[in-house]
């Protein structure tokens, strides 16, 4: 744990929540004196295992689609790209990347290999045969001409037919995408990549793809990469609030806490009840030593997510080292009654 330095990678999931909420414990019945300020861990420190906190909490992979995608956190250990646990910053996997790397071998034969985005190349060839058809058989002079079907009939099947590729093609992207998270989930990052950058060569936009192929990245340390991947995601949609995000949990791990501030205002700027949003910011006000502005952006995750087990995780550490020790633990029990229930 960020916070009391149990090696939790050795442990199994159930004895990992209980080795944080332990010594969490101890901390908020610890004299006052004792609940010291945490300083920012030094760049030779090894961290917690990122990979097994993420897993006991909800992670902003989630997050990363528009609609059940999941989000990736680290508590206050990190910030939420979807959550984490105390001490470390929720990484709310809200990345997108502007630089498109090299597909995954694996992946890379399956490609289909077109230059541009195939979504513009179904538009534009539709719309080129629709024009030729109307004007080869001069529907402008009577477009309703029903004493000749063939003209109405050819022009109405390719209309639908470009409908049809263009549908197939967007499902065909999400699902890209889906099979990449699937993936970042088990772990298998590098396999992921080349989910999402098939997605990202299909559609014209592929914000939630780059930001998703982000949170690939971070995952195996190529951070600076991750970043450029947010930064594509927020230039092809600025109002993608899961890539502010996970920008800002980039900008978190890379130490830059005022740019993470500001892209989790972003966020809740675009999206108030974006509950990882809070848990993150939460995290960089608690690792900039102001309790409590963290509190109160913990309290609203909490608000806004009861079940959020990183948010009550980081309110009760905090509250541990502003000294309210009772409310301290009726944090911290509530986060370890939560998690009994999801493991039940």
């Amino acid at each position: 744990c960020g916070a009391c330095g149990f090696a939790l990678n050795k442990l199994s999931p159930e004895e990992k929540v209980d080795a944080i909420l332990e010594d969490l414990l101890d901390l908020s019945q610890a004299p006052l004196s004792e609940a010291k300020p945490e300083s920012p861990p030094g760049p030779d420190e090894s961290e917690v295992d990122e990979t097994a906190a993420e897993e006991l909490f909800d992670s902003l992979l989630v997050e990363i689609q528009p609609s059940p995608p999941a989000e990736t956190a680290e508590g206050q250990s990190a910030p939420d790209v979807e959550e984490t646990r105390p001490s470390s910053v929720a990484t709310a996997d809200t990345e997108r990347i502007p630089v498109i790397a090299t597909p995954a071998e694996t992946e890379g034969r399956k490609m289909i290999r077109v230059s541009g985005r195939m979504f513009d190349g179904v538009t534009y060839a539709s719309v080129g045969v629709l024009l030729a058809v109307f004007i080869f058989f001069r529907m402008y002079i009577n477009p309703f001409d029903l004493s000749a079907p063939l003209p109405i009939l050819l022009f109405a099947s390719v209309a639908a037919g470009g409908m049809i590729a263009a549908l197939s093609l967007f499902r065909i992207s999400n699902s890209a995408v889906a099979q990449g998270d699937r993936l970042v989930k088990q772990g298998r990052y590098q396999e992921a990549l080349g989910h999402y950058e098939r997605a990202i060569r299909l559609v014209r936009r592929p914000s939630y793809a780059w930001t998703s192929r982000g949170v690939a990245m971070r995952y195996l340390g190529r951070i600076d990469e991750a970043l450029r991947c947010h930064e594509n995601a927020i230039r092809l949609d600025a109002e993608n609030e899961v890539a502010w995000c996970n920008l800002g949990t980039v900008y978190f791990k890379k130490g830059l806490l005022a740019k993470a501030l500001d892209c989790y205002d972003r966020a809740i700027k675009i999206r108030p009840k974006y509950a990882i949003a809070w848990n993150n910011k939460g995290v960089v006000y608690a690792r900039m030593n102001r309790f409590e502005d963290a509190d109160k952006c913990h309290a609203k995750a909490t608000k806004l997510r009861p079940e959020y087990v990183a948010a009550w995780l980081n309110r009760g550490e905090v509250l541990a080292r502003l000294g309210a020790r009772e409310e301290a633990e009726k944090c911290l029990e509530r986060a370890r009654s939560i998690s009994r229930s999801a493991a039940a």
